[in-house]
């Protein structure tokens, strides 16, 4: 069999794993594909319409990421989302059998062949499908502070609703200014922004409603932000790419840093120097960083 053979039958089967790597079954109503981000609600624009006065209009969404990861976000909706009989009060990652149920309705998530492909084959195939390419970008973590005490201050009714709310209405700020969330983390997420003199303003619009949020007192939660370089490609059964490289590390060291210092909201210098005609901001002082030579400029807004 000659390579270019051997890489067009591996080709195939990727494709076809892609195509139907996971998916939500509803009983006798068959099933619906996941590619990318998959919306549930009761609205008709949601991928998955579940049509009943107990089902919000965005109620959750089920989120690609990583290496064929996918998370399940409730959206803030009123009478909950509930994974395997349990409440869900932040992002989750799925697994395959899972059961989700929303109002009257019972879904299960099946990926039943999640990481069955070698190492030594996705590597040849990722090298026939996607070319690894870098770029440089913007890089936003956000992440709820005290997330322990929240749920102390808060009933298991509250907590849910008020981390959905929190994760929905940042989603919306991403969304409209232009950005894309990469992936969740728990309790908060990882947000990125393509082009450097043409996103300054929308990421600088987006900081500002943030900011809106922070400033409303409801959850406390920090914003750090960074510019630089990374490396996208690399295919999945998910359908997306993944987001690599040392500047990925180095924001969410960002993000430690900012906790230690008390700030609630952190640039970079290389992010700085991009937006401050869009954003007026303060020295927050000069800093190490694990896993990376020198002291690195931060400033606060």
């Amino acid at each position: 069999m000659s390579r270019a053979e051997a890489a067009y039958r591996w080709a195939s089967k990727m494709a076809e794993a892609i195509q139907s790597s996971a998916w939500l079954e509803q009983g006798g109503s068959g099933r619906v594909d996941i590619q990318g981000t998959c919306s549930i609600g009761r609205a008709p624009s949601n991928q998955v319409v579940l049509a009943d006065d107990k089902v919000s209009r965005r109620h959750a969404v089920i989120h690609a990421q990583d290496v064929d990861e996918f998370w399940l976000v409730d959206l803030g909706s009123s009478n909950g989302t509930y994974l395997n009989e349990r409440r869900v009060a932040q992002p989750i990652r799925l697994w395959d059998q899972d059961k989700i149920e929303i109002g009257p309705f019972r879904l299960m998530f099946r990926q039943p062949h999640a990481a069955r492909v070698s190492t030594l084959e996705q590597t040849d195939v990722e090298k026939t499908l996607h070319e690894i390419k870098s770029s440089h970008c913007w890089l936003l973590v956000a992440d709820i502070e005290g997330s322990t005490q929240l749920s102390r201050r808060l009933s298991p009714d509250e907590l849910p609703v008020v981390t959905g709310q929190w994760f929905n209405s940042c989603k919306r700020i991403i969304d409209a200014s232009g950005g894309s969330i990469d992936k969740y983390l728990g309790d908060g997420f990882l947000a990125y922004w393509h082009g450097e003199e043409r996103a300054a303003p929308q990421v600088a619009r987006a900081l500002t409603e943030l900011k809106k949020i922070q400033e409303s007192a409801q959850l406390a939660f920090r914003i750090v932000l960074h510019y630089g370089r990374v490396f996208t490609g690399g295919v999945t059964a998910s359908g997306v790419e993944r987001l690599f490289g040392a500047d990925i590390n180095f924001i969410f060291r960002m993000e430690r840093l900012a906790s230690l210092l008390g700030e609630s909201r952190l640039l970079s210098e290389t992010a700085h120097d991009r937006i401050k005609p869009n954003l007026p901001t303060k020295e927050a002082g000069r800093h190490l960083m694990s896993g990376f030579e020198g002291q690195f400029l931060f400033l606060s807004f």
